[in-house]
């Protein structure tokens, strides 16, 4: 099995939160964590930020959301769009050993204002 998912989500009226990550094709009412099914990983394939300037932040946990270790952190600098895609095969981020794995995507902007977005590629597969 492999899927690639477009998850993707706006920053609210906040300085700080935890994106809640949706994908049209998938899932609508949006998550904030994201729980690997055993025995899968997660690749980044590439993210697109969007808006006013902002910070995202990527987390990973492996006891069901208990605690999180930072896997990789962009920078929207100034207001446009910052877009990454990664050639040949992307590193896996995260492998679900025991079914407790999960990520999480967070931000930081300065103004309290919801006009950013971010877009993740992710592929899940149990596959190398």
């Amino acid at each position: 099995m492999k899927q690639i998912l477009r998850l993707t989500a706006p920053t609210t009226a906040a300085t700080t939160g935890t994106f809640t990550l949706t994908d049209p094709n998938y899932f609508h009412a949006g998550v904030a964590g994201f729980r690997l099914p055993l025995g899968c990983k997660a690749k980044l394939w590439g993210y697109t930020l969007s808006g006013t300037a902002f910070t995202a932040k990527m987390s990973v946990s492996h006891d069901a959301g208990d605690t999180y270790v930072e896997a990789a952190r962009w920078d929207l600098a100034a207001a446009g769009n910052l877009v990454e895609t990664y050639d040949g095969r992307p590193e896996v981020f995260l492998e679900s050993r025991a079914g407790t794995e999960m990520f999480k995507v967070e931000w930081a902007q300065s103004a309290e204002v919801a006009t950013s977005r971010i877009t993740l590629l992710i592929e899940i597969s149990d596959e190398d």
